[in-house]
């Protein structure tokens, strides 16, 4: 067979690229097959290999087929590829927004944290259950502060600064624990003279230097009535006592759980009232204030629990200065009562003292005793049923301890059983001699013997001779220099 092709006209030639394309798209034997009959190889009307032909073209078509059915797998394979590749971008992608959104919760708490602990060096916005509701209302009235002539706080931070405190301290002695472990006060039972007790809440040290903080620089400059003597400078009972002095009808009555009965609420109201924030008076009167407590031990631990609501301690430096304020609208409207009827009134601390000229005061008691109890009860208070006392003309009268029949005196009977003891020691020492109710005999004589001074110098100064010569003999704690300063104090002169 001849295989030599005959050209009878030129055949185009095709680009590699075209080649390229038809082996790719048929086959290699097909594409041979093709060229040669396209370069005449076999002419049109002679034999040709019709067999191999049609092998190949079928070849050819198996072949196409296998190459879609490629094609087509080949897109499936790289359908579950870019699936799998969008599905790993997906994670890797969600994985570092996890990792950033934790990175950006850890510097936002870490943030936070840090604010939080420098607005606690600066501020105060809880101090525990029922007590924390106003800590927000920061506006105090300058205005009234300043005619009114007290220290002015923009913030709670300068308040603890002019204690000589930091924030974090001043939180520690204000928190209102319902239970806690630590108490900031000393709490003690003295006897009455109607044989109860009298629970005394003595405070810490580091309490009673920010009470005494606020006594000096803001209740002392507060305004109080004439009629209050109690715990008042340069007053005492003998100046509540001269008020009544030759009086003839002489009428005491006293006022039941005086210091629980102002209670945290009245203490805060005085507060806000001076010209003080909700803030700045819910410390001040958190810081003068004290709950009643339980005192639990359990498995080694002491435990203070609150049992009710925070009042007025006695014993703190604040205390009694807070009453004469709070007490201020009850003296002006007793002194009003007392002067319509002839009567004079002073105050000193839950004692009330009335007094006139028996022959025209006597019609009036009744009317003045009504009045009385009205008023102590709208004022908050309520009169103690036992402890009223009507001393007239004939009767020895005594004011806060102090008889005022004809000149502020000692009352007889006292002075005759505190020489009969000063005696008993003279003469066979102190063993087994008491005097009062104090622990410490020595005390107890030099304080009495100061307390007679004071009403009555002139019978004071010979008691406190007997008293000093008696413990430079049988007390061991006895210095000539600390009793000095005592008779300078007692008697402003060495």
């Amino acid at each position: 067979m001849n295989t030599t092709p005959i050209q009878e006209q030129p055949v185009q030639k095709r680009s590699r690229e075209e080649l390229m394309k038809i082996i790719r798209e048929t086959s290699r034997s097909e594409f041979i097959l093709d060229e040669m009959q396209r370069y005449g190889f076999w002419p049109d009307g002679e034999e040709q290999p019709t067999l191999q032909e049609d092998m190949i073209r079928k070849e050819t078509a198996l072949q196409k087929d296998l190459n879609t059915l490629l094609r087509e797998q080949r897109k499936q394979d790289n359908a579950k590829v870019m699936l799998r590749r969008m599905r790993k971008e997906r994670m890797q992608a969600a994985k570092a927004r996890r990792a950033e959104t934790k990175a950006k919760r850890e510097a936002d708490k870490k943030a936070r944290a840090e604010a939080w602990k420098a607005k606690q060096a600066t501020d105060i916005t809880y101090l525990g259950e029922e007590v924390s509701f106003g800590l927000k209302n920061k506006e105090s009235d300058a205005a009234l502060l300043q005619t009114k002539g007290l220290p002015q706080f923009e913030n709670i931070e300068q308040l603890a600064k002019a204690m000589g405190l930091d924030v974090s301290k001043l939180r520690w002695l204000t928190f209102n624990r319902k239970v806690a472990t630590t108490s900031h006060y000393k709490r003690f039972e003295i006897p009455k003279k109607t044989g109860s007790v009298r629970v005394i809440s003595a405070p810490m040290f580091l309490l009673k230097s920010a009470q005494h903080w606020v006594l000096e620089n803001i209740l002392y400059k507060q305004d109080i009535e004439e009629e209050a003597h109690g715990f008042v400078p340069q007053k005492s009972i003998l100046s509540n006592a001269k008020i009544h002095v030759g009086q003839t009808l002489v009428i005491n009555l006293d006022m039941k759980d005086f210091f629980p009965t102002i209670t945290y609420p009245r203490i805060k109201g005085m507060f806000v009232k001076m010209g003080y924030s909700e803030q700045i008076a819910t410390v001040l009167a958190l810081l003068c204030s004290e709950p009643e407590c339980d005192v639990v031990d359990m498995d080694g631990t002491t435990y203070y629990v609150q049992t009710g609501q925070r009042f007025l301690p006695q014993g703190a430096p604040t205390s009694p200065a807070i009453t004469n304020i709070i007490c201020r609208r009850l003296d002006r409207r007793m002194a009003g009562v007392a002067a319509k009827i002839g009567f004079r009134y002073s105050r000193y601390a839950d004692d009330l003292t009335f007094s006139a000229d028996e022959a025209e005061g006597k019609q009036h008691i009744g009317r003045l005793l009504w009045q009385v109890k009205r008023i102590v009860q709208d004022e908050g208070f309520q009169l103690h049923p036992d402890k009223l006392q009507i001393m007239r003309k004939g009767a020895q009268r005594e004011v806060t301890g102090i008889v005022v029949n004809e000149k502020p005196n000692i009352s007889r009977r006292k002075l005759k059983e505190f020489r009969a003891v000063l005696y008993k020691i003279e003469q066979d020492g102190p063993a087994g001699r008491t005097w009062g109710k104090g622990k410490d005999l020595f005390r107890s004589l030099q304080s009495f013997a100061a307390y007679v001074a004071m009403v009555n110098p002139e019978k004071g100064k010979l008691l406190m001779r007997r008293v000093r010569a008696i413990r430079k003999q049988y007390d061991p704690t006895f210095s000539t220099s600390a009793w000095t300063d005592f008779w300078a104090r007692v008697f402003g002169k060495g």
